[in-house]
C-alpha cells in the first residue's frame, strides 16, 4: 500500500478524470515528481480561466481587500483554478509586493500576470515591468501550492530577483530561494525545495537530467532527487530561450581516461594545418561547415600515415580532421569564444556573455583550446541528453514573456502549444527612429559613429553602440581611445561588472558599447539630466539574424513613456550576409545604397534567414524526438 499511494493517481486508475482546475502539485493525485507527458502540436490550457482580462481586471479592483494569505491559499485549495480565486491570488500577491516594492502594479503589469496564469507567452515591451508581472504569477501559483521556476537570463539576475521579492512573498508565507549553476547540491536541493526557485534554464535542465540518471530500476525515484517534478516554469526572455537556444543540446557527461587523448589533438590539428583551403576542402562560413573535396580524403589519408598515434578508423580520422579544420577556421577568438585563466570560455552569441559552463562537443572544445595555447579539458564521455524543446514540452503548466514574441508566434504554437498575446505598453511610445544606414566599409562606418556618438554625448544624451562581437567592442573602444573619448564596455565579463556598468550607462553624456546587449535582460535607466536633453540613444551596428533581436535592442530605448531615439548602421559587405547562394545579395545591396532601401534589403535577408532557422529547429526537433523514441523501445526490449 505505502507504494502504490507514492504512484500517481493516472497510473492507479488510467480513466480517473484529473483535477484541471488546479495546477500541479508533488502529491497523490499528480505524483511525486509530476510532470507532463510530451504531446506534439497540442495547445496548453489550464482549463479554468474563462478570460484572463477580466481575471486581471477583477483582481486590480480587489487590491487592498483580498483577505489574508491563508483564507487565499484555502480558497485556492477548495475551489481550485478558478476566475474569483484566481483574482484573489493576484491581488493578495500584488499587495505583498506593494508594501514591499513600494509601487503598484501598473494596468499592463496585471494584465501579463494574469496571461502568464493562463498559460500564455506574454509580449511586453522592454521596461514594462516584466520582473515583477512574472513575480505576481508566481505568487498566485505558489498559493496554491504547486512549485514555481522562474526562469531568468543569468544566475546574477536569479539571485537579484529572487533577493528583491523574498520578503514580499515571506509576507505571504512562501519561500523564494535562487539556484544557481555554482551552488554546490546541497544549495540547489535547498531551493528547489523553496515555493519559488529562481534559476536559469540551463541549471534546471542539467538537473532535471541528473534526476532521470537517478531513476530507480522500477521508475520511482531514488532519493535524493534535485527537482520536485516540472510543475510550473515562467520563462523571462522566452523567445531567445525557447528558440534562439532551441538547437543546443544540454548532455551530461563523465569524465573517462584516455591517455592519449592530448597527443591524439595534438597531430589532428598539425594535420589539419597542412591542408589547403579550395583544393582539399571548402569552408561555408555561413552555415559554420566544412566539407571534403576528394583530394582532401586522399590528402589526410596519406599525411596520417607519418604520425606514431592512430585513430579508431578512417571514419573516425576524416571526421576528427574535419573538427581540427572547424577549430582552425571557423571558431573565432573574441567572437565565439574567448581566453581566461589559460582555459577557453565559449560566449553566448544570443546574449553576448560568456558561458563558462558550456563546452564544444565531441574534441571541438579541445581543439581550440591547443589552437590557443590554453588547456584541454580531460577527455569525457556523453550520456543523458535533452534539448529545451523537450525540456518545456515536459512542463506541466508553462509561460513566459519577453518584448519580441510575435514574430514566431507560429513556431511558439507548434512547437510547445503556446499562445502569444501582446499587452499594451503603459504609455504610448515616444521612440524616434532614424533611417538604416549602409556604409562601405567598417572604416567609413566607424568614423561616422565616433562623429555621431561624440555629438550626441556634447549634448548630454547617454549613447548606447550595439556590436556583434568583443572583438568589433574592442576595436570601437580602441578607435574612440585614439581620439581621446572615454567609453565604458559591456562584453562578457561577470555579470556583477555588466551590473556597474548598466547602472551608468543611463548617466548624460556617456557611451557605452555592448556586446549583443539585446539578449542581456538587464535595463537602462537615464538619469534626469539626459531624459531633458533628449533620452538615450541606441546605435545598432549589429547585422541579426532575426529582426527580434534588432526590436529588443531598439526597445532599450524610450522606455514607459520617455524621450529616445534609435539608428541602424550596416556594412554594404556581402559577405556579412552570408546569402549569396540563395540571393543575389550583391546586386541588392549596389541597389539599397543607392535607392536608400537598406530597411527593406535588411527585411528580405532576415526572412531567408527566419526560414532557414526555423527548418533547422524543426529538424533538430524531429531527430532528437526519433532518438529518444528509437531509445525507449530499446531500452523496452532490454528488460
Amino acid at each position: 500500500m505505502t507504494t502504490a499511494l507514492r504512484m500517481p493517481l493516472a497510473r492507479l486508475w488510467p480513466h480517473a478524470p484529473r483535477p484541471v482546475t488546479r495546477l500541479a502539485r508533488p502529491g497523490i493525485v499528480w505524483g511525486s515528481y509530476p510532470e507532463r507527458e510530451e504531446r506534439e502540436g497540442d495547445e496548453r490550457r489550464v482549463g479554468a480561466l474563462r478570460d484572463f482580462g477580466a481575471v486581471a481586471n477583477l483582481a486590480r479592483r480587489r487590491l487592498g481587500r483580498s483577505g489574508d494569505a491563508g483564507a487565499v491559499r484555502r480558497r485556492l485549495l477548495t475551489e481550485g483554478w478558478c476566475d474569483d480565486a484566481v483574482a484573489d491570488a493576484l491581488a493578495c500577491v500584488a499587495a505583498a509586493l506593494q508594501a514591499s516594492l513600494g509601487h503598484a502594479p501598473r494596468d499592463n503589469q496585471w494584465q501579463a500576470a494574469a496571461g502568464l496564469l493562463d498559460q500564455r507567452l506574454i509580449e511586453l515591451d522592454t521596461g514594462e515591468g516584466k520582473t515583477l508581472a512574472a513575480a505576481m504569477a508566481a505568487g498566485a501559483a505558489a498559493l496554491a501550492g504547486s512549485p514555481v521556476h522562474v526562469l531568468t537570463a543569468n544566475d546574477y539576475l536569479a539571485e537579484r530577483d529572487a533577493r528583491t521579492m523574498t520578503a514580499a512573498f515571506a509576507s505571504l508565507g512562501l519561500h523564494c530561494r535562487a539556484a544557481t549553476g555554482s551552488a554546490d547540491d546541497t544549495g540547489r536541493r535547498n531551493a528547489y525545495a523553496a515555493d519559488i526557485c529562481y534559476a536559469t534554464a540551463r541549471t534546471v535542465a542539467f538537473d532535471y537530467l541528473r534526476d532521470q540518471d537517478g531513476l530507480s530500476a522500477d521508475g520511482r525515484q531514488a532519493p535524493p532527487s534535485f527537482l520536485r517534478g516540472l510543475c510550473m516554469a515562467i520563462v523571462d526572455e522566452a523567445d531567445a530561450i525557447l528558440l534562439d537556444e532551441a538547437l543546443m543540446p544540454l548532455v551530461l557527461a563523465t569524465g573517462r581516461q584516455d591517455p592519449e587523448h592530448r597527443a591524439r589533438l595534438w597531430q589532428t590539428l598539425d594535420l589539419a594545418r597542412q591542408l589547403t583551403a579550395g583544393s582539399d576542402y571548402e569552408l561555408d562560413r555561413a552555415a559554420g561547415q566544412v566539407y571534403w573535396h576528394e583530394r582532401g580524403l586522399h590528402a589526410v589519408a596519406e599525411l596520417a600515415a607519418r604520425y606514431r598515434l592512430h585513430w579508431i578508423n578512417d571514419v573516425h580520422r576524416d571526421e576528427s580532421v574535419l573538427q581540427a579544420l572547424r577549430a582552425l577556421h571557423l571558431l573565432e577568438r573574441d567572437v565565439h569564444y574567448t581566453v581566461r585563466d589559460s582555459r577557453i570560455v565559449l560566449i553566448d552569441q544570443t546574449t553576448g556573455r560568456a558561458a563558462p559552463a558550456r563546452q564544444l562537443p565531441g574534441d571541438l572544445h579541445g581543439l581550440v583550446a591547443l589552437k590557443e595555447g590554453a588547456t584541454p579539458p580531460a577527455p569525457t564521455e556523453a550520456g543523458t541528453g535533452l534539448t529545451y524543446p523537450r525540456l518545456f514540452a515536459r512542463y506541466c503548466h508553462l509561460s513566459g514573456l519577453s518584448g519580441t514574441l510575435t514574430e514566431d508566434e507560429r513556431e511558439f504554437r507548434q512547437v510547445y502549444g503556446l499562445r502569444v498575446t501582446r499587452v499594451a505598453r503603459d504609455k504610448p511610445s515616444r521612440l524616434r527612429r532614424g533611417p538604416t544606414r549602409l556604409f562601405d566599409d567598417d572604416a567609413a562606418r566607424t568614423h561616422a559613429v565616433i562623429e555621431r556618438a561624440t555629438a550626441l554625448a556634447r549634448r548630454g544624451r547617454p549613447v548606447l553602440i550595439g556590436s556583434d562581437s568583443i572583438r568589433q567592442t574592442r576595436a570601437l573602444a580602441g578607435a574612440f581611445a585614439a581620439r581621446g573619448v572615454d567609453v565604458q564596455c559591456i562584453d562578457a565579463g561577470d555579470d556583477l561588472d555588466e551590473a556597474r556598468a548598466v547602472a551608468e550607462a543611463g548617466r548624460h553624456g556617456r557611451i557605452t558599447i555592448a556586446t549583443q546587449m539585446a539578449g542581456r535582460g538587464t535595463d537602462i535607466e537615464p538619469n534626469a539630466q539626459a531624459l531633458a536633453a533628449g533620452g538615450l540613444h541606441v546605435l545598432n551596428l549589429q547585422l541579426n539574424r532575426s529582426g527580434r533581436i534588432d526590436r529588443q535592442m531598439f526597445g532599450r530605448a524610450a522606455r514607459r513613456g520617455e524621450r529616445g531615439s534609435a539608428e541602424h548602421w550596416l556594412c554594404a559587405d556581402a559577405r556579412q550576409f552570408a546569402v549569396e547562394k540563395a540571393l543575389p545579395i550583391r546586386s541588392l545591396l549596389a541597389l539599397a545604397r543607392v535607392r536608400g532601401r537598406a530597411r527593406a534589403l535588411l527585411r528580405v535577408v532576415q526572412a531567408y534567414w527566419q526560414l532557414e532557422d526555423r527548418s533547422a529547429r524543426s529538424a533538430s526537433l524531429a531527430s532528437d524526438r526519433a532518438g529518444s523514441r528509437r531509445l525507449h523501445f530499446t531500452s523496452m526490449g532490454r528488460r
